[in-house]
C-alpha cells in the first residue's frame, strides 16, 4: 500500500474521531442542561410523546457515534500492525479508493458491507 493513501486514511480517522469526541462532550453538556418537570402529572401526553422521543432520538445518535468510534480505534489499530489495507473475510488487499472513500472498512469490495 502506498504510504502517502495510508497517511491520508490515517489523517481522515483521526480528523473524524476529534468530531466525534467535540460531538460527544457537547451532547453531553446539553443533556446535563436540559431542565425537566419534577411530575409528569400536568403534562400533555404529547409534550411526553415528544420528549420521549428526543430522548429516544439522542441515545440513538450517541450509540451510532460510539460505534464509529470503535470503528476508527479499531482501523487505527490495525494501521499499527500493519493490516489495514487486507480484507478481514478473504485476506486480498483493499482498493486504496476504497480506503480513501470509507476509511474504516475492514472488507473488500467483494465482501464489504
Amino acid at each position: 500500500m502506498d504510504q502517502q493513501v495510508l497517511n491520508q486514511c490515517k489523517a481522515l480517522l483521526e480528523e473524524r474521531k476529534e468530531e466525534i469526541r467535540s460531538q460527544h462532550v457537547h451532547q453531553n453538556n446539553a443533556l446535563d442542561e436540559e431542565v425537566g418537570e419534577l411530575s409528569t402529572f400536568d403534562n400533555h401526553p404529547a409534550d411526553m410523546g415528544t420528549e420521549l422521543f428526543e430522548r429516544q432520538k439522542d441515545i440513538t445518535i450517541k450509540q451510532q457515534l460510539q460505534e464509529e468510534l470503535a470503528d476508527i480505534e479499531d482501523a487505527l489499530e490495525e494501521i499499527s500492525r500493519g493490516t489495514y489495507h487486507r480484507c478481514n473475510t478473504c485476506g486480498k488487499p483493499i482498493k486504496e479508493e476504497r480506503l480513501l472513500a470509507v476509511p474504516t472498512t475492514r472488507y473488500c469490495i467483494d465482501h464489504g458491507k
